[in-house]
């Protein structure tokens, strides 16, 4: 069987519990843009032998039915929808997220404000919070509420907003409404890291808040396991220009087209 057919037979099982039928087609194309965050209309023509008219049609039935999200000559994974379920991120470099979380002791310190992001990443952080007296965790990601504040005596204010199906991140709305912090660091994680240098997520609602916090933070500091590199996403939450220290396993400047893009950071490889 082909590779198309075997995506098609996956897909299109999964997309009728979710949102009725889809053709084959279809359910074939939800899957090749959620599997790399974004899709221009000429590619998904070319990989599956139709019009470009045929794909804006299967992409409009998408959009209706709130799958993905139409853009000016492409389609991305649909906001508020988890790219890997909670259970495969958190299974995910389980050791090596550890380890990453370890690295970032000299960088905190008693009395802190902190951003943390989304991610599984930060799932350990509590083990590194709970030795800091006076810490306030600023998160939209729920893990870190809970393991904050059950394991340690840091002060946690949660972002509201929706929580994302099948997930434990909360996609936060109404910035005006949110308390307004000074950060003395901001934790952030990447869906992808780009060979220029770019930051990238797949879900707009959580790069909107990313955005907004990174200003307001004195330090910014990446956290990303070496998978996280040369793979895609569509949305740009910053440039390794932007960051002051990332901390990652491996070596990271053959992932990048110019590696001097590392020479403005403090780079932590565990």
């Amino acid at each position: 069987m082909s590779g198309q057919g075997r995506l098609e037979e996956r897909a299109a099982p999964e997309e009728a519990g979710m949102a009725g039928n889809l053709n084959q087609r279809q359910a074939a194309i939800l899957e090749a843009v959620r599997a790399n965050g974004a899709a221009s209309v000429s590619e998904l023509a070319g990989q599956f032998s139709v019009t470009t008219q045929t794909i804006r049609r299967d992409l409009r039935v998408l959009e209706k039915r709130n799958l993905l999200v139409k853009g000016f000559g492409g389609a991305f994974a649909a906001p508020g929808v988890a790219r890997y379920t909670f259970s495969e991120r958190h299974a995910t470099e389980a050791e090596i997220k550890r380890q990453l979380m370890g690295a970032l002791r000299p960088f905190l310190f008693s009395g802190a404000t902190i951003f943390v992001g989304l991610g599984t990443t930060f799932h350990a952080l509590h083990s590194v919070i709970a030795e800091l007296p006076g810490v306030l965790i600023a998160t939209p990601n729920l893990e870190v509420v809970y393991s904050c504040a059950l394991n340690t005596d840091a002060t946690v204010y949660v972002y509201g907003g929706y929580v994302r199906n099948k997930d434990t991140s909360i996609l936060t709305l109404g910035a005006a409404n949110q308390q307004k912090f000074k950060f003395d660091v901001a934790l952030i994680g990447a869906s992808a890291i780009d060979r220029d240098g770019s930051v990238l997520e797949f879900d707009p609602m959580e790069v909107a808040l990313t955005r907004e916090i990174l200003p307001q933070a004195r330090q910014v500091i990446l956290v990303a396991h070496e998978g996280k590199f040369d793979r895609r996403a569509p949305h740009i939450v910053t440039h390794l220009d932007q960051v002051d220290v990332l901390i990652t396993n491996g070596s990271p400047a053959a992932h990048f087209d110019d590696p001097g893009v590392l020479k403005g950071l403090r780079l932590v490889t565990v």
